[in-house]
């Protein structure tokens, strides 16, 4: 492969990542919790974020890349590592501001000129976003109980490489 065909497999293999591997993720976990859980932290866990606040981190995090990639020049005055709001929002507004957020995310990264795209700063996303996702996953499964078997039923590395794959074969980009 050669650096063109090497940075738009890594576009894609990032994108359906994001979208259809950890999206569906942060939803089955969301969904299995009500709205008070979401944003409650126990009096044991002072200084730890709410699942709440870590989602609405990751929001903004890929609201901020989404944006870079438009963008390139884009800077911030400020960071977000501490930010982990506690917004109590209702878990379905919650769901649907991470769908929309996704989606602005794929879209953007599937119309962006190849230029735009900083392959350090996708890499730090997708790892950020992983990172967050397991704490979302690690603390829903032990409030709950629940197992939620994401490999056993269809997200895994296999269905993902068969989707990059078959964008491959239509698109023929390496």
């Amino acid at each position: 492969m050669n650096a063109d065909t090497t940075l738009e497999y890594f576009r894609t293999v990032s994108m359906h990542r994001m979208v259809d591997h950890y999206l569906p993720k942060f939803i089955t976990c969301l969904e299995s919790l009500d709205t008070r859980i979401i944003w409650a932290c126990k009096d044991d866990e002072v200084g730890m974020n709410s699942i709440g606040g870590i989602t609405f981190h990751v929001i903004e995090q890929v609201k901020r890349h989404t944006l870079r990639l438009s963008n390139p020049d884009l800077t911030y005055a400020k960071g977000i590592e501490d930010y982990f709001p506690s917004m109590n929002e209702e878990k379905d507004q919650l769901i649907s501001e991470l769908k929309l957020t996704f989606s602005h995310f794929q879209a953007t990264l599937e119309s962006v000129d190849q230029d735009h795209i900083d392959l350090y700063n996708l890499y730090h996303l997708v790892e950020h976003t992983s990172y967050h996702l397991g704490q979302i996953i690690d603390r829903a499964q032990r409030l709950t109980g629940a197992k939620y078997q994401f490999v056993q039923n269809g997200i895994n590395e296999k269905k993902l490489r068969a989707l990059v794959e078959s964008k491959r074969a239509n698109v023929g980009f390496y």
